[in-house]
């Protein structure tokens, strides 16, 4: 691919993608702190001044500064927003919203709205476009999308090679439309992907990591603080329902953590139960939890410290996971593969392989691995990256390997590492060798999910 156009001019910018794309706009922005909002304050402006402009917003949690309604909440609030947003870029949209100024060649579509904050605006209550993350990136297309921006995030010394950005904290629409935006390039329609580079965006890993070449336009130029309000206090109801909660959670199981109070609550209550439990039992006791809700607590979920830890699955990264990493109870790991996890999970194998790896998956019914079994256990990392199937037998580059069937492993054991799967980056030069000689492709670590 060609690489970017890159830009100081945010007018220069909107005027080049009119040209490519033409007077109909459907604009997709990520949710909250990822939209550029003084570019997308120019697309607005080009609408406002040209009605054969139609402009279509798709787009989700558009953050603004908090509002007064009276002057005496205005002497409250005025200097506490601007010491704690500084100079945020409003959204021009919102402000025509808000006062019912937006004109008929403007579209607007949330599908995720700040609670409570729109319930009398007849716009937004209207085009609320209700769909959950998954199905996002296929509203858009069927709208026409044609247009995406978001602010992207550059790699200092070390992060990352050259040539990479990434799409910082809002790879949430970006990331799911690749593959669509790739295929309306190869036949012919147009499209305009934009970045534009902002100093303080958490420069992020895993799908976030793009080429610079996959945008077309790249605008470098000083951008506006983010938008960061900082966390509430919690309040008593919300500790109290948290330490509920905490005695639900059980070890080695899987949680999802929310925005607010109620999850900062959570995470506090779980690191007293994992750092301080004499401390937590003790509160336990005195609020009458244990005595009550004693057989539910022993039958889905606990009270102890927590061994093995939880798995984090979530659409957002809140920053209370960092702080239950930080305490070592984000610690459980998950491979994507559900026959090798039900396995982990019953304590059948660990995260080392060994021998007992391959009894265990022979064990579980794969008497005979298939093309598929071969490839799915090779992804997740157990098999070296270079091993290969061709006709009946396992191949390393350059050499003949084992036949596919697991029951004739034990017979033909040979050197034995014991390297845990997830030290893949640390240990990559000490794969094992030949484990036996169907496992003669085993390789550690296995690829644990994020």
């Amino acid at each position: 691919m060609a690489p970017p156009v890159r830009f100081t001019d945010l007018d220069e910018c909107v005027e080049a993608t009119l040209k490519r794309v033409g007077n109909r706009i459907v604009l997709g922005l990520p949710v909250a702190i990822g939209k550029p909002n003084e570019l997308v304050n120019v697309f607005v402006r080009r609408a406002l001044a040209d009605p054969r402009i139609q402009l279509t917003i798709v787009t989700a949690l558009s953050l603004r500064a908090p509002r007064w309604r009276s002057d005496l909440e205005r002497r409250f609030v005025e200097p506490l927003a601007h010491r704690i947003f500084g100079d945020y870029t409003e959204l021009e949209y919102v402000r025509l919203i808000e006062e019912k100024r937006l004109p008929s060649n403007i579209e607007v579509l949330e599908f995720y709205l700040e609670p409570g904050a729109w319930l009398d605006d007849e716009h937004f209550q209207q085009q609320y476009l209700s769909a959950n993350y998954t199905h996002v990136a296929r509203e858009a297309l069927r709208r026409g999308l044609n247009v995406l921006a978001q602010y992207v995030a550059t790699p200092r010394a070390g992060e990352a090679p050259p040539g990479v950005l990434s799409l910082g904290a809002n790879p949430d629409l970006t990331a799911d439309l690749l593959p669509q935006i790739a295929a309306m390039r190869a036949a012919g329609n147009p499209f305009v992907l934009i970045g534009q580079i902002h100093p303080d965006m958490p420069f992020m890993y895993g799908d976030a990591l793009v080429a610079t070449d996959t945008f077309d336009y790249l605008i470098e130029r000083e951008a506006a603080p983010l938008f960061a309000p900082p966390n509430a206090p919690i309040p008593l109801t919300e500790h109290a329902i948290a330490l509920n909660v905490s005695t639900l959670i059980r070890d080695g199981g899987t949680m999802q953590l929310g925005i607010g109070e109620l999850g900062d609550a959570v995470v506090h209550a779980l690191q007293l139960r994992h750092e301080k439990p004499a401390v937590y039992r003790e509160i336990l006791e005195g609020l009458g939890l244990l005595e009550r809700y004693r057989r539910l607590i022993e039958s889905e979920g606990g009270t102890a410290p927590f061994e093995r830890g939880l798995y984090g699955c979530t659409e957002m990264l809140a920053d209370g996971f960092l702080d239950l990493y930080r305490s070592g109870i984000l610690k459980r790991r998950v491979y994507p593969s559900a026959r090798l996890q039900r396995l982990l999970d019953a304590g059948h194998i660990d995260e080392h392989v060994e021998l007992r790896t391959l009894d265990a998956l022979s064990a579980s019914g794969m008497r005979r691995m298939s093309f598929v079994d071969f490839d799915e256990l090779r992804d997740v990392g157990l098999f070296r990256d270079d091993s290969r199937v061709r006709a009946r037998h396992a191949h390393l580059p350059g050499r003949h390997a084992s036949p596919r069937e697991l029951r004739d492993a034990r017979a033909t054991r040979r050197h034995r590492k014991n390297v845990p799967w997830h030290q893949a980056a640390q240990r990559r030069a000490a794969r094992c060798r030949i484990l036996l000689r169907a496992a003669r492709l085993l390789r550690t670590p296995a690829r644990a999910a994020a």
